[in-house]
């Protein structure tokens, strides 16, 4: 359904509104979301072993979260946008290159806020058995 979404509204010229690229950037972090987390959080839910490795055990720990920031932030944008567009009706629309500075601003918000589980995400043994876990500083056991 997101593909489907991105493909419609990229694909004719008469979609291409501020509101719909708003849209687009939602549809893709969704599809992200489930391309980069579905299958492995199933397997690691299933077994309760991280087999990944370290590396991708701190992108499961980031890019989710930025997924989630992103489609948090997309639908604020519309919601700012369509407000605008009815509270001030004779105002300029946003244009295309604004529209695309925004939707930058996302996602560097969203890096910057979701990076710490990222930094902070490490491989630990558990009795035996690997496991992906994010240590935060000054923790005294609390998860």
């Amino acid at each position: 359904g997101n593909a489907t979404i991105i493909w419609i509204i990229l694909a004719h010229r008469r979609m291409r509104t501020a509101t719909n690229y708003f849209i687009v950037n939602l549809a893709l972090s969704d599809l992200l979301m489930s391309t980069f987390n579905t299958i492995f959080n199933f397997i690691y839910a299933s077994h309760n072993v991280w087999y990944f490795g370290e590396e991708f055990c701190r992108f499961q720990n980031w890019f989710p979260i930025t997924a989630v920031f992103v489609s948090i932030y997309s639908m604020t944008a519309v919601a700012a946008e369509r407000y605008v567009a009815i509270i001030h009706p004779f105002k300029p629309r946003l244009s295309a290159g604004s529209t695309r500075v925004i939707i930058g601003i996302i996602w560097l918000v969203a890096f910057g806020l979701a990076f710490p589980q990222c930094f902070y995400a490490e491989i630990m043994m558990d009795n035996g058995t690997m496991k992906c876990i994010v240590v935060w500083p000054d923790d005294v056991g609390s998860k």
